[in-house]
């Protein structure tokens, strides 16, 4: 095993493309963002906050949040998932390393870190879900591009068939008790606030079981998410992130059609939440159900091209590179985001869980993102990978490097692709002791 882990290894620092660092630093901040009304708010209300927060502050901020940023960074995530599964897969071939020799261990150790996060920490984990849709995308490893886009398509599909029939059928004589919204139990959402915020931790991780069984369903996004992650696949076969300047034109097109045209949809969809009531079924909040995807992941595209296009000038790379450490570390950062967001709120230190609304947890998303840009800077000047990138990695190829950091951190290049042209020719024991990434 560690003889296979030396030949393929995480992928090393002068392989690293600095983009997709940056790219996914940067969507942790929107992960942050949109998860924040659930580390102060019961998750049964996430997508109906203003039961609890109807004042024109939070209303505005809500709508911020969900016209800009809910859905849209969890779309880059997993598309970044996808991508970093064939960067591995295609630069494990190269070596000669059986790809299904490593990449389940990294599937497994995934999952048993989102079985803990969800139960111990916060039930509104992903990782678990991303360990489910990384098995699922192992069918597609040997598939040709087209078959990518296809299933891809008809993944992206389905939630519109399904709503589409849903709303047929409760329009119908066909409609049962079950399919009728219920309007919100606030006497249970007060009750779940009392644990978190003045329970016993005996309480609390009794309450955490309680959610994270409530938020099985939602691991069949893994199914859906299978879609994002054989876009990315696609990106990455094609060559675009390792030639972005080449694929200029296309980004300037994509940014120039996806910005507008998403933002729109996006706008609608947000606003008609706060017009039309989630606890009513009609052909507004129909539409707008149907759009809140396809309307997220086409404003995503935007986001990306556009960065893409920053990312190519120079003074803008270098206002972007810091983002990149927060990326080199998602894992420890994500994971740390639920650790200092659940100890903020709830009992163990303030108790503020119920009583902080969306306006005023725009100021502990803004500051805990800030700490992790400057704390991720800080580690990676003095270790190797982050402590949770140490462990995956030590999981994944059954062998745990030393934290020693050996080389000083990568500067700005003229090139905005990778960082080779500073680190040069590197040994292979070497290459193969770094941050494990995408």
């Amino acid at each position: 095993m560690q003889r296979e882990a030396q030949r393929v290894g995480p992928v090393s620092l002068s392989e690293r493309i600095l983009f997709i660092d940056v790219l996914r630093g940067m969507a942790l901040f929107g992960i942050l963002a949109a998860n924040m009304r659930a580390f102060f708010a019961p998750l049964d209300i996430y997508g109906n906050i203003g039961v609890l927060f109807h004042g024109h502050a939070d209303v505005a901020a809500q709508f911020f949040i969900d016209a800009l940023i809910q859905g849209k960074f969890i779309t880059i995530f997993s598309f970044l998932f996808g991508l970093g599964f064939a960067m591995q897969m295609s630069r494990a071939e190269a070596r000669g390393v059986r790809f299904l020799g490593f990449y389940p261990r990294r599937l497994l150790a995934l999952a048993l870190f989102g079985l803990i996060h969800g139960l111990l920490i916060w039930a509104g984990d992903i990782l678990l879900t991303y360990a489910l849709s990384g098995a699922i995308l192992l069918l597609f490893r040997k598939r040709q591009q087209k078959t990518l886009l296809w299933w891809a398509g008809g993944l992206f599909s389905l939630p519109i068939v399904i709503s589409s029939i849903f709303l047929a059928i409760y329009f119908s004589r066909f409609r049962r008790p079950w399919m009728v919204p219920k309007p919100t139990d606030l006497k249970k959402m007060y009750g779940i606030i009392n644990i978190y915020a003045h329970g016993t931790v005996r309480q609390i991780m009794a309450q955490n079981w309680v959610e994270w069984k409530q938020q099985l369903p939602f691991e069949l996004f893994a199914i859906y998410a299978t879609a994002l992650f054989l876009l990315g696949m696609w990106v990455w076969r094609a060559g675009i992130v390792q030639r972005l300047d080449e694929y200029r034109p296309v980004l300037q097109r994509v940014c120039a059609w996806c910005f507008p045209i998403g933002l729109t949809i996006n706008i609608y969809t947000a606003g008609m939440k706060i017009f039309i009531p989630p606890d009513k079924v009609s052909v507004w909040n129909w539409s707008a159900g149907v759009l809140f995807l396809p309307g997220s992941h086409i404003l995503s595209a935007g986001y990306v091209s556009g960065l893409a296009l920053l990312f190519m000038h120079e003074d803008w790379r270098r206002r972007l590179l810091p983002f990149a450490a927060v990326g080199r570390m998602a894992l420890t950062d994500y994971l740390m985001q639920s650790v200092v967001c659940t100890l903020f709120f709830y009992r163990y230190t303030t108790g503020f869980y119920g009583r902080v609304g969306p306006a005023l947890g725009l100021v502990p998303t803004f500051v805990l993102y800030g700490a992790q840009v400057v704390f991720s800077n800080w580690w990676l000047n003095r270790y190797r990978f982050g402590p949770m990138e140490w462990l995956w990695r030590g999981m994944t190829y059954g062998k745990f490097p030393s934290m020693h950091k050996e080389e000083p951190m990568p500067t700005i290049t003229p090139s905005p692709i990778t960082l080779s042209a500073v680190e040069g020719e590197r040994t292979a024991t070497a290459a193969t002791l770094d941050k494990i990434a995408e």
